[in-house]
């Protein structure tokens, strides 16, 4: 369900005179241009496009500069540090060389029997994958602060400044982009690998489907961010990540916009999407925030708010 759009105040719409468009209630998600419009310069196009997102996301007034001029975006993006750039390094470095050992490793011991097997792995660890991206992404957005030791410039920290430079990532190049996911995966894919090497052919032919899945989920955690920033990119798109947008098998851009409209409370699974309309209907965040602020008092994204209020 959308959060509803903020009223115009009466007379608003006689202000904006003759011949002239009223403004559109704040909050309301504009449509980007369309995918298959030709643009006339492909940094302009998307400088538009990102113009265009970044109103969408302003907070309710729309009074405030959005977007990469904004004082809280300024100031979160200046957080991050050497030391962060060197651990994205590290991870992707580790992570796709650990991905590569369990995929060889992987291809040796299926067998044509463990097909059926293999194809439902596959598709629960898609699953799987987006259910956690949406865990993940709600526990950042909801709960947490920027000031937080460690995991607050290192984690949250961009989570804050997306939703008020929502094109930050974007420019973002594949290392940061992809550098925190990658992280995440290298105690499972080092288990993995250990496996590989210390299990008997026997013990690895029998979990062979069971490695599938797990590989599956561990490859769409990686590419989960990535296919995050393919969301937000309206233009230079390869031909098959467009295609695979518009099937519905990663996040669609339109999609994802929901979750982009103030106060991003809802639609957090940024994998595929496919969880985010069940996980609606039953209310599961909703369920979850009112547990959490029962127990502790703590107010759902109040740090994100705080951030979006920033003028200086």
């Amino acid at each position: 369900m959308l959060p509803r759009a903020a009223a115009l105040p009466p007379g608003a719409a006689a202000a904006a005179g003759p011949g002239r468009r009223s403004p559109p209630p704040a909050g309301l998600a504009r449509e980007p241009p369309p995918r298959d419009a030709e643009p006339r310069g492909g940094a302009m196009a998307q400088r538009g496009a990102e113009a265009a997102e970044e109103a969408a996301e302003g907070p309710e007034g729309g009074s405030r500069r959005w977007g990469a001029q904004h004082a809280g975006a300024r100031e979160l993006a200046e957080l991050y540090s050497p030391g962060k750039r060197l651990q994205e390094w590290i991870s992707v470095i580790l992570c796709f060389s650990l991905i590569c050992f369990n995929f060889y490793n992987l291809l040796f011991y299926v067998r044509l029997e463990h097909t059926p097997s293999v194809i439902v792995g596959i598709f629960a660890g898609v699953i799987t994958a987006d259910f956690l991206s949406g865990l993940f992404h709600w526990g950042a957005d909801t709960w947490g602060s920027v000031e937080l030791p460690i995991v607050g410039k290192a984690f949250i920290r961009p989570f804050r400044e997306h939703h008020i430079d929502p094109t930050a990532i974007t420019r973002h190049d594949f290392i940061e982009t992809n550098g925190d996911n990658c992280f995440m995966t290298l105690v499972p894919l080092a288990n993995m690998a250990y496996k590989f090497v210390s299990f008997s052919p026997e013990a690895l032919y029998e979990t062979c489907p069971w490695e599938c899945y797990v590989f599956a989920l561990i490859i769409f955690i990686t590419m989960t961010n990535q296919i995050h920033k393919w969301s937000h990119t309206y233009f230079g798109l390869p031909r098959w990540v467009i295609f695979l947008q518009d099937w519905h098998i990663i996040l669609p851009r339109k999609h994802h916009r929901i979750h982009h409209v103030s106060p991003h409370e809802t639609y957090f699974c940024i994998t595929t999407g496919w969880l985010n309309y069940p996980l609606e209907k039953i209310g599961f965040w909703r369920c979850l925030e009112n547990i959490i602020q029962g127990v502790t008092g703590e107010k759902p994204r109040a740090d994100d708010m705080k951030w979006a209020q920033k003028i200086k």
